[in-house]
């Protein structure tokens, strides 16, 4: 075991491993309710910013301080600061009662989780200096974040990905001012070609389904006090399909001079057979025989007419469908000029399918 650990090779491959494990389920903290902790401390460095994926207490029947399968669980669903920033301070609740109750159980917590992300500050897109995306995954933020925002912006940007795909909205996080509870000083609009949603306020972790493969992202900043702004994340689903092409180039260069050889002879087998064969005779049909090839030829023509009735009744649906885009398109177009006057804090603000905790 040692000489294995000695050896540099291995070391960097399970390096490697560990790495690109890290990034595709991301890390996880826990802090047990035994009076030593008070929070959980993350730290991504100085060129990465750390992306909360779900907090959440838990109950070990068997006393341990990490999620298995079976346990007893309660999310957080309080929204943090820190998010963002390169290092993030997680604090434990109810550390003097011994653990907050889980109604599932009726139980005291006795550990505290948290899932986390570093991602790079190189993978995030400002939505003011790019206003066109085209990957199957991606981080949005806006100028200057994790600081606030300029206090006059009207920035759009538009994603679009395969037309085999949907997209899927996730809010990290989002501090828009507000003016009051019912309107907007600062709203960020999302229009999908089908639906409509305008926010603003706080939110935390929450993700939104889309209806369509294009998303359209406004940020309208009106107000003079100054707010983060937000974090968005985007992903394309189901996956594209991952297809190889033969490696015909390497097929090729690798047929040497024997097999020219061999190729050759064969073809001059194949020739030699041909002018060897001898001509078919073409049968000549007389009397009663041309009535029973005329007979033969009537199923032929009960198929094509078969065949051609489909594909006319296929041709018609489709001009249905076509038709049915159309006019779905049409009234889309109508709607939008009466959605661009209305309060942004009421437009259609409940079209998309909102989902709370994906990552359970």
């Amino acid at each position: 075991m040692e000489a294995a650990w000695g050896n540099p090779t291995l070391v960097l491959a399970l390096s490697l491993l560990t790495t690109v494990f890290t990034q595709v389920t991301g890390d996880v903290l826990t802090a047990c309710y035994d009076g030593s902790n008070k929070t959980i401390d993350i730290n991504c460095g100085p060129g990465a910013m750390v992306r909360i994926l779900k907090t959440f207490y838990g109950f070990s029947s068997h006393g341990d301080c990490a999620f298995t399968e079976g346990d007893c669980t309660l999310q957080e669903q309080e929204s943090f600061d820190c998010v963002g920033h390169s290092a993030c301070s997680v604090p434990l609740k109810w550390v003097e009662q011994g653990g907050v109750i889980l109604p599932l159980c009726k139980k005291r917590s006795n550990y505290f989780q948290v899932e986390y992300q570093c991602v790079p500050k190189s993978e995030m897109h400002d939505i003011c200096q790019h206003t066109r995306l085209t990957t199957q995954s991606g981080h949005i933020v806006t100028p200057n974040y994790p600081m606030p925002y300029y206090r006059k912006l009207h920035c759009n940007m538009t994603i679009v990905v395969a037309h085999s795909q949907r997209l899927r909205l996730n809010i990290v996080t989002m501090e828009l001012t507000a003016r009051g509870k019912t309107d907007c000083a600062d709203w960020l609009y999302f229009n999908d070609k089908f639906h409509s949603l305008t926010l603003c306020g706080k939110r935390s972790n929450i993700w939104y389904d889309m209806h369509s493969n294009f998303l359209h992202i406004e940020l309208q900043s009106t107000s003079t006090t100054r707010s983060r702004g937000f974090w968005l994340y985007y992903e394309a689903f189901p996956p594209l399909p991952t297809t190889e092409a033969p490696p015909v180039e390497e097929s090729t260069a690798s047929v040497g001079a024997g097999s020219s050889i061999i190729l050759t002879t064969l073809a001059s087998v194949e020739t030699h057979a041909v002018t060897q064969q001898k001509p078919t005779p073409i049968p000549i049909y007389r009397g009663k025989e041309e009535k029973s090839r005329g007979t033969k030829s009537l199923p032929f023509a009960a198929i094509a007419g078969g065949v051609i009735g489909t594909l006319s009744l296929v041709l018609i649906i489709l001009l249905m469908l076509l038709l049915i885009k159309w006019l779905k398109e049409r009234r889309y177009l109508k709607d939008e000029k009466f959605l661009e006057i209305r309060n942004p804090a009421f437009r259609s603000s409940g079209d998309f399918n909102e989902t709370n905790n994906y990552y359970c």
